[in-house]
């Protein structure tokens, strides 16, 4: 019978009228017990004896001071009435282990609470007797033995250890925790009222309902079982978090904290901890290690392809080339490059941009073999290391793989369609080096060989490259510091008419000499400043110089005096270019007609610099338009219809053999033909014989430039003389 049952059972027996109950046994039954009162009832220490059911059978005078209450009051009374609330679910533990017999005897520190609220500590000695001690089969008597002391009344000590329980109750009250202690000799579990509400729990008796065993999640049972023995034999820190279900049918994650408290001989009596609630730490800490996975895999990948960053690569590769020396690999290594990738980042924005090296990032991945490595280096430059080479037309074969996966057309997410493509430099190992650095080097040498030989291409790297590359980065240097010290200069190449000697314009030309370099010619640093970023600076400061420069002409008397002046196509991915160009005009006070731009047919064409629409915009301030080097790339008569151009210029290099009637003849001639039939005028540059100007004078050229009668660039003042000499003799410019 359990201590419940045994209450019920009582309440039906009993007549409530006052003294003892009509069904208080006759000691002479059992011995020990009638001696046991016998002996107890004029002790000075309070004793009593306690029928199963908890209530009071019999007491001694002494338990009227111990309990404040006179003895009929007590023997209608039960012991847990008298007890403190926060100690009852204890009691209902250890009686109900007295009643099954499991012990006989126990001895208990708790609270009872006196009829004025006052809380007094006793110490209990509780004992079951046996009905026959000296039976075969004793049966236990129906009674407990109670022995009780006051402990520490009116003590410090006590004062001390009243005030610093309230301080932990509080402490564990405020932090949302519970308590737990595992008495190891009587194996009874007290929790604490914290403890039941953390799990959740409604009913009336949480000692009777809960097993921590049970209701431990599976998949954290024998981690957390195997902790709390290990605190138990070795006496270190139980500290784990496990999973227990709720009453309300939930998991939730805790976090218990405990330790064994041994005797004085280091025996552990005692198993005692708290019980927090560690769902959201958990959380937290959940959130945590995902966040430091993610910074660790961002430390090591690109978060926009999601493809090994240039920290990995390099990790990569030089596992990669120790891996090849010891079993005689060879490898190659291919370094790609977008071609005009800038230019879609200036019109389009960074977005767009974006959206783009993600798009080629998945293409390329999806086209490399099994054990090929992809990398991201930054920017728009992605590698490629390929294994078990066997020769170098395998990845020979494999950029041109990449660049057909590129080539064509790309949407935007916006909607836009956009010509992309990509230019290749490859490296071998060990041919061309097994240095990680040297490697690199070697195919970023070869990479701008394939841009020079006209883009979506590839290219090996040779000693040349090296050395052109050693060159070009010794160039651009120079470059950066010739641009910040102005140390350029313009000079100008006259443009004259058929049969005058007058000129009627000139051209600007941008010129560096440099103090360790000497005269670098443009073919040679122009590219390397579009490369780097520095043409747009340049190209704004030969505006400025050349738009002085016929300011100054005018000003001296040549009225009609007009200027041309190179446009890279970088310039138009501005928006507010053509207004600079206008504001520069009225600066100087000089009329549109004052200026033609000469532009290639590349950036006329460009759908992301909209150059047609800024020229467009100066043609309609007297701006000329003239197209530069006309027939080294589409000369298609249908764009000369629908561009705002005035002139175009015929390449040199179909001047060259012009006088000879072949090809170059036949081409120069239908130009010109064309260009004045859609009411262009035409300008051929690179004369240099008389014989070239006679060709090209009969077939109706209006002007020309070259070297061809002193018409070598020269400075400013040296045409405006030029000029005068030609007009003040009465010739027309």
């Amino acid at each position: 019978m359990d201590y419940d049952s045994a209450m019920e059972d009582a309440d039906t027996r009993m007549d409530g009228t006052p003294g003892a109950p009509e069904w208080a046994p006759a000691w002479g039954a059992c011995a020990p017990v009638a001696a046991w009162v016998d002996a107890m009832t004029g002790a000075d220490q309070a004793a009593y004896v306690l029928a199963l059911d908890g209530r009071f059978v019999w007491v001694n005078a002494a338990c009227e001071a111990l309990f404040g209450r006179p003895a009929g009051a007590l023997l209608r009374s039960t012991f847990m009435a008298l007890t403190h609330p926060d100690d009852q679910a204890g009691d209902r533990q250890r009686i109900g282990r007295l009643i099954a017999a499991e012990v006989r005897w126990m001895q208990v520190d708790k609270r009872f609470v006196r009829p004025d609220g006052s809380i007094v500590w006793a110490r209990l000695n509780v004992h079951r007797p046996w009905m026959d001690p000296g039976s075969a089969t004793p049966v236990p008597a129906p009674w407990l033995l109670v022995l009780a002391r006051e402990v520490g009344h009116d003590s410090a000590a006590l004062e001390a250890l009243q005030r610093g329980e309230r301080q932990v109750q509080l402490a564990l009250e405020g932090s949302r925790a519970g308590t737990w202690d595992w008495n190891l000799q009587t194996d009874i579990v007290e929790y604490s009222a914290g403890f039941a509400r953390l799990l959740r729990y409604q009913g009336d008796d949480f000692h009777r309902d809960f097993s921590f065993r049970d209701r431990l999640h599976p998949a954290d049972r024998k981690r957390t079982l195997a902790a709390v023995h290990k605190a138990l034999s070795s006496g270190e820190v139980f500290d784990e978090a496990y999973r227990l279900r709720c009453f309300d049918g939930r998991w939730h994650w805790f976090r218990g904290r405990g330790r064994a408290i041994g005797d004085v001989q280091g025996k552990p009596r005692h198993f005692s901890g708290i019980l927090f609630d560690w769902q959201e730490a958990y959380r937290q800490q959940l959130q945590l290690r995902r966040s430091q996975r993610r910074m660790a895999h961002l430390a090591r990948h690109d978060p926009l392809t999601g493809l090994p960053n240039r920290l990995q690569w390099n990790e990569r590769l030089q596992a990669a080339l120790a891996e090849a020396q010891r079993h005689g690999e060879q490898l190659a290594l291919l370094m790609m490059d977008l071609d005009r990738f800038k230019d879609v980042n200036d019109t389009l924005g960074h977005s767009t941009g974006d959206a783009l090296l993600a798009s080629v990032g998945q293409r390329l991945r999806q086209r490399l073999r099994q054990g090929d490595a992809l990398a991201r280096l930054g920017g728009d430059e992605f590698v490629v290391l390929m294994r078990h080479v066997r020769a170098a037309s395998d990845a020979a074969a494999l950029a041109r793989e990449l660049i057909e996966t590129l080539a064509g057309v790309w949407t935007s997410p916006s909607g836009q369609e956009l010509q992309i493509g990509v230019s290749v430099g490859i490296a071998l190992v060990p041919h061309h080096g097994t240095d990680p650095q040297a490697l690199m080097g070697a195919a970023d040498a070869a990479l701008y060989r394939a841009k020079a030989l006209g883009r979506g291409t590839f290219a090996f790297f040779s000693q040349d490259l090296t050395d052109m590359a050693a060159r070009r980065m010794q160039l651009e240097s120079r470059l950066r510091h010739a641009v910040r010290q102005q140390a350029l200069s313009v000079v100008v190449q006259p443009q004259l008419g058929f049969g005058q000697p007058a000129p009627c314009g000139a051209e600007a030309l941008l010129r560096w000499e440099d103090t360790q370099l000497g005269p670098v010619a443009p073919g040679e640093f122009i590219p390397v400043a579009e490369s780097c970023g520095l043409i747009e600076a340049m190209g704004r400061w030969v505006l400025e110089q050349a738009l002085d420069v016929v300011a100054g002409w005018r000003a001296a008397g040549w009225r009609d005096a007009c200027i041309a002046v190179n446009v890279s196509a970088r310039q138009f991915s501005h928006a507010d270019w053509a207004d600079q160009v206008l504001a520069a005009l009225a600066q100087r006070g000089l009329p549109g007609a004052a200026l033609e731009l000469e532009v290639t047919e590349s950036a006329l064409l460009d759908p992301g610099a909209d150059a047609a629409g800024a020229l467009a915009r100066l043609r309609a301030h007297g701006v000329a338009v003239a197209i530069d080097d006309f027939g080294v790339r589409y000369s298609s008569l249908g764009y000369l219809q629908r561009l705002p151009v005035d002139t175009v210029k015929i390449d040199r290099s179909f001047v060259r053999g012009v006088e000879n009637g072949g090809d170059s003849h036949r081409l120069c001639a239908a130009i010109v033909a064309m260009a004045h039939h859609l009411g262009l005028s035409v300008v051929a540059e690179g004369v240099e014989t008389a014989a070239q100007l006679e060709a090209l004078r009969a077939m109706g050229c209006d002007r020309y430039q070259g070297y061809w009668a002193d018409g070598h660039p020269t400075a400013p003042p040296a045409v405006l003389q030029r000029w005068r000499t030609a007009t003040a003799s009465g010739a027309k410019p």
